[in-house]
C-alpha cells in the first residue's frame, strides 16, 4: 500500500505551452505515487498574504518539488551593477522569484526537496553548490520524465519522504 503525501510544488503561475505540457505529464507521474500536489493559486486559495500562505502550506506538506521554469529572459544586462564585481549577463533565463523564497523556506523547515529546472535557468537555488541538493535540468521532454536520469533521483527523494514519515510515527 502506498503512503499518501502532500507535496508543495513551487512553480510560476504563468507557463508557456511547452511548460504546461511538461507540467501535466509531471502531475500524472507524481499522482501515480500517491503524491498530492499543493500549489498556491491552483489547489490552495488562502486568505492571507502570500508569504504567510506559503509558510502555512509548507507546514502541511511532507515534501517540496521546486520547478524552475524560464520566466524572465535577459538579452544583455549586468549583475552586481556599478560595483567592482560587476559582470555581463548575456542571454540568461531566470525563474520566478517565488522559487527562491519557497525553496529557502523549505530548506529552513528541513522538508525533503527535489529541485528541477528547465535548461538554461540559473541563479539562487538553481546554481550548483548553493544548496546540498543536485539540480536536475530538463529540456521539458516527456522522455526525460521516464528516464533513469530523472526516475532514480525521484525514487530516492520519494524514499526520503517514506523514511521521514516512518521516523515521525
Amino acid at each position: 500500500m502506498n503512503s499518501v503525501f502532500n507535496i508543495f510544488v513551487s512553480k510560476p503561475n504563468a507557463l508557456t505551452s511547452d511548460q504546461s505540457i511538461f507540467y501535466s505529464e509531471f502531475l500524472k507521474l507524481i499522482g501515480e505515487r500517491s503524491l498530492i500536489p499543493r500549489t498556491l493559486g491552483e489547489t490552495d486559495f488562502p486568505n492571507n498574504a502570500p508569504i504567510h500562505a506559503v509558510r502555512d502550506l509548507l507546514l502541511q506538506c511532507d515534501g517540496v518539488i521546486v520547478l524552475g521554469f524560464r520566466q524572465t529572459f535577459i538579452e544583455i544586462g549586468f549583475s552586481k551593477f556599478e560595483t567592482q564585481k560587476q559582470f555581463v549577463i548575456d542571454k540568461s533565463y531566470l525563474p520566478t522569484a517565488w522559487n527562491q523564497i519557497e525553496a529557502g523556506m523549505a530548506f529552513m523547515c528541513n522538508v525533503p526537496m527535489l529541485i528541477i529546472c528547465e535548461n538554461g535557468v540559473t541563479s539562487g537555488v538553481f546554481d550548483v553548490g548553493n544548496t546540498d541538493k543536485f539540480i536536475h535540468q530538463t529540456s521539458l521532454s516527456r522522455d526525460w520524465l521516464h528516464s533513469k536520469k530523472f526516475l532514480q533521483p525521484f525514487n530516492s527523494w520519494h524514499m526520503e519522504l517514506i523514511q521521514k514519515q516512518a521516523l515521525n510515527t
